[in-house]
């Protein structure tokens, strides 16, 4: 007799195809207060492997909650978020944190690159951060930045620190580092809202580039220019997604 815990498992499961990374079933997120804020209302939506879709909405839509919910940072009120495969709305804090840091590579406005370290020591300490007792071999690791910096054309600069480089190669380097744990996902936060338009489109081809080579790949923006870069482009609007474009 089948174990009614395994088959329980099974049943929570969506009718979902292998190469699905996301896939948020009924999300919904609601916030406190007098009265209380929907700030998703029963949101779906499956992105699948190798898609790049960009999601656009002005401030107050929903974005950020959106962004936190799809990055393990916030649990939804209700409903269900399965990240490449797995039911993380049953998972504990630390299996999220586990989770998180091994599916997901994130991108922000904001480069987060320490200035007194080179751009290679910048890249490495994306996986000293995520395994700081494993013992992992440093020149090892140091040859992996070495292979994530070239991935996003910047092996000549190996070496240098942020301030000697432009925005948009600063925003590069960020990207090597949010490859270095070899992500399911590149979930971006208005990546391109510190750059002027050359880095932008610098930065937008890079994700071209991404794509092609099988790179999942998720952008929050309320920029149109860059959401149009995207293959798919889904609107959101007082917490709620309708689908522009596929």
């Amino acid at each position: 007799m089948e174990h009614p815990a395994r088959r329980t498992e099974q049943e929570a499961r969506p009718n979902r195809q292998p190469d699905t990374v996301i896939h948020l079933q009924g999300v919904r997120r609601t916030f406190d207060g007098d009265p209380p804020v929907h700030a998703l209302r029963d949101i779906d939506l499956t992105v699948t492997r190798g898609e790049h879709l960009s999601i656009v909405g002005p401030s107050g839509s929903g974005k950020s909650t959106l962004l936190n919910v799809l990055g393990l940072l916030d649990r939804p009120t209700g409903g269900d978020y399965w990240l490449d495969g797995v039911a993380t709305t049953r998972l504990g804090d630390l299996e999220r944190t586990a989770l998180r840091g091994s599916r997901i590579g994130f991108v922000f406005q904001s480069f987060h690159l320490l200035p007194y370290r080179t751009i290679d020591e910048n890249v490495m300490l994306a996986e000293t951060y995520r395994f700081p007792r494993s013992g992992r071999d440093r020149r090892s690791r140091a040859e992996r930045a070495r292979q994530a910096l070239d991935r996003v054309g910047l092996s000549h600069r190996l070496g240098y620190r942020p301030d000697r480089l432009s925005g948009g190669e600063r925003q590069r380097v960020a990207i090597a580092r949010a490859l270095m744990s070899e992500p399911a996902l590149l979930l971006c936060d208005e990546p391109t809202g510190n750059l002027d338009t050359k880095n932008t489109e610098s930065v937008l081809g890079l994700f071209d580039e991404l794509q092609h080579q099988g790179m999942t790949l998720l952008v929050i923006t309320h920029d149109e220019a860059v959401s149009r870069r995207a293959g798919t482009v889904v609107r959101i609007s007082d917490g709620r997604l309708s689908r522009e474009r596929a």
